[in-house]
C-alpha cells in the first residue's frame, strides 16, 4: 500500500508541475503578441490589429497603441479632443 501512495503522490506532483509550467509558457508566449511591431503597420495591418486586440486597452497593449497611431497618422481615426494625454 505504501508504494501505491508513493506512485499516486508522484503522479500528483507531476500533474501539478505540468500545470504550472503550462501556465507559465502561456503567459510568456502570450505577452509577445502584445509587443510593439518591429516596423510601422500598414493601414490594413493596423485595422486587423485593432480588431484582434479589441479587448485590450491601448494604454496597456503596445501593439494596439502602434496600430492606433498608424490609423491616426493615416487620418482613419480622429482622437477625442478631450483625450489631452494622447500623443503620437
Amino acid at each position: 500500500m505504501g508504494s501505491l501512495w508513493s506512485i499516486l503522490l508522484g503522479c500528483g506532483l507531476l500533474v501539478a508541475v505540468a500545470g504550472v509550467v503550462g501556465s507559465w509558457l502561456d503567459r510568456t508566449q502570450g505577452s509577445r503578441e502584445h509587443d510593439s511591431p518591429a516596423a510601422p503597420f500598414s493601414i490594413e495591418q493596423a485595422h486587423t490589429v485593432m480588431q484582434s486586440h479589441c479587448g485590450c486597452r491601448a494604454d496597456d497593449c503596445s501593439r494596439k497603441a502602434a496600430a492606433f497611431r498608424a490609423l491616426v497618422e493615416a487620418g482613419r481615426i480622429v482622437p477625442d479632443a478631450r483625450a489631452d494625454h494622447y500623443s503620437l
